[in-house]
């Protein structure tokens, strides 16, 4: 019968840890997406959008795409409220709180 060298299984398990972590730390965090429109259901692209949180900080901004989309993806899962900014220039447009538990939908976003 072969003998297990010490290094096998030390790699054996450094992969069954690794793997172990990357589940645990993708199931953590979660994504953000939504749709920004005008009053006449029209989208709006290139508006700044940010994720705010008073631990965790600022989000990287992104614009919203040709059809007004957002999407934020990593984003660590928290019980207490981010808020949900958007832009138009230096222009606060709309600001509204959003617990990240789970994968959110924000849905139409209607600026006035």
């Amino acid at each position: 019968m072969n003998k297990i060298s010490k290094t096998t299984i030390l790699g054996f398990c450094l992969c069954l840890l690794v793997l172990i972590l990357f589940d645990t730390a993708s199931a953590q965090v979660g994504t953000v997406t939504g749709v920004v429109l005008n009053r006449g259901n029209v989208p709006i692209p290139g508006l700044i959008v940010s994720l705010v949180h008073p631990v965790a900080g600022r989000s990287y901004p992104i614009s919203t795409d040709s059809w007004g989309r957002f999407f934020f993806s990593n984003v660590p899962l928290r019980n207490d409220p981010y808020y949900l900014e958007i832009y138009w220039g230096r222009d606060l447009m709309y600001r509204n709180t959003v617990i990240v538990n789970r994968d959110i939908n924000m849905g139409n976003i209607m600026l006035r």
